[in-house]
């Protein structure tokens, strides 16, 4: 018995893997460049803008790996969209620490977490099917 692990046919209701993944890839650039310029200050300044440029770099392989359908692009894409997630999950918290009443400045990199956590899921079954396409031996 295989395992299949958490798998999505589509990224959206009517939107396949490939475009989802190109349209969340122009998503994260725009969100990443705004980080960039706008981001926060502080204690977290150099390793946000570390993580906002790694991101970036990131958020183009996945755009090149729409268009061009190559795995390991992907992959690339996976691993600086996890340390996108861990910066902007202690920038929540430390942020969240240092001041009484930030709710309203939260809300957004909260969301923002959100949604690049369900891109990454979205990436995830995207790679999982660009390796189901390109095996030549697959039993399905």
């Amino acid at each position: 018995m295989k395992c299949r692990g958490l798998r999505l046919k589509s990224c959206c209701c009517c939107v396949n893997l490939r475009a989802g993944c190109f349209f969340m890839a122009l998503f994260e650039i725009f969100a990443s460049i705004l980080g960039f310029f706008v981001g926060e200050d502080g204690r977290f300044l150099l390793m946000g803008r570390t993580a906002y440029m790694v991101h970036f770099i990131g958020s183009i392989f996945l755009m090149m790996s729409s268009i061009l359908q190559i795995e390991v692009l992907v992959v690339i894409y996976l691993v600086t969209n996890i340390i996108h997630l861990i910066f902007c999950t202690a920038f929540i918290i430390d942020y969240a620490l240092s001041c009484s009443f930030c709710i309203f400045e939260s809300i957004p990199v909260f969301f923002t977490l959100v949604f690049s956590l369900y891109f990454w899921i979205v990436a995830y079954s995207y790679w999982r099917r660009l390796l189901w396409e390109h095996n030549l031996e697959n039993d399905d």
